[in-house]
């Protein structure tokens, strides 16, 4: 029982948080939308691959980040520039039509970019770590190994199958018939101010943390 309960925990926590508009699920949205269902999944494998490493590694070592506050705030100042850098490459990314005869990139491709989505987004590991160290001063999540490796596969599969909604609804609205707002144009800028305003947010963040502690 208590195995099924840690599940569900990272599962709702996850599922819901899987909600509002981000680069995984927008991007998700594009490959149902143009590609098929397949390759959305695909994609959204290799970016849910690294949320389970990023999540057991804040999980695991919750109470070490706690105890040096110093490595937590490095991730967190690495990601304003990672944010702008990819930022930029959205913004400026030119969309070119793909010709009849091209043939359709393999599913592995989709797989890698969707790893290199994840990887490139460290800043799950603090939202983890916050959610952990929050669920272990509960009690609600047990330091035992088995316990938190179950914790984050709930959290993986949370993420999936809201993926999967969104990926499977969309394609089935949306399949060759692709509306203006899920074009590869707009979604690239869509995804760009989404990234400016991440960096923002962790940069004000940061200042916030900054200035709070010279009070």
């Amino acid at each position: 029982m208590l195995l099924i309960n840690h599940f569900f925990l990272g599962f709702i926590i996850s599922f819901i948080g899987t909600i509002p508009p981000s680069t995984f699920n927008l991007l998700a949205i594009k490959r149902a939308t143009s590609t098929g269902l397949r390759k959305a999944m695909t994609f959204a494998c290799g970016a849910v691959l690294i949320e389970f490493f990023y999540c057991f590694f804040a999980v695991i070592f919750s109470r070490y980040f706690l105890a040096n506050k110093a490595i937590s705030d490095i991730i967190e100042l690495i990601a304003v520039p990672v944010f702008l850098l990819l930022a930029y490459m959205f913004l400026t990314k030119k969309h070119v039509e793909p010709t009849p005869n091209e043939q359709q990139p393999k599913g592995s491709t989709d797989f890698v970019q969707g790893l290199f989505i994840g990887i490139i987004n460290p800043t799950q590991i603090t939202f983890w770590l916050g959610y952990s160290t929050y669920f272990i001063s509960t009690g609600w999540l047990k330091e035992e190994l088995l316990f938190m490796t179950t914790f984050v596969v709930g959290v993986c599969a949370g993420s999936l199958v809201m993926l999967f909604i969104y990926a499977y609804y969309c394609k089935k609205w949306f399949y060759g018939n692709t509306p203006k707002l899920f074009t590869e144009k707009v979604l690239n800028k869509i995804v760009g101010f989404i990234f400016i305003g991440l960096s923002l947010m962790q940069l004000g963040k940061l200042i916030w943390q900054h200035w709070s502690s010279k009070i």
